[in-house]
């Protein structure tokens, strides 16, 4: 799990996302990763096929952010917090 900021700040992690090759999967994942409570922002990255994910840590686990990315057919790697 990412660390969890003192006083409830939103957090942020940046994952790897190598089978997003088109807007559509971008869009997909953004509402995917949107509809969970807690995320408040997705921005994937198309060219880089990356997506980072502002959320936050009392509402959601990143591990959870991680398998709703794999449960809509992405497989994924963390890059960072």
């Amino acid at each position: 799990m990412a660390q969890e900021p003192a006083g409830g700040e939103l957090s942020e992690i940046e994952f790897s996302v190598p089978s997003m090759v088109c807007v559509g999967g971008a869009d997909k994942i953004r509402r995917k990763l949107t509809a969970l409570p807690g995320v408040e922002a997705v921005k994937p990255r198309l060219r880089r096929k990356r997506v980072r994910v502002r959320f936050d840590p009392s509402k959601v686990e990143d591990a959870l952010i991680r398998a709703a990315l794999d449960a809509a057919g992405y497989r994924t790697a963390r890059i960072s917090e």
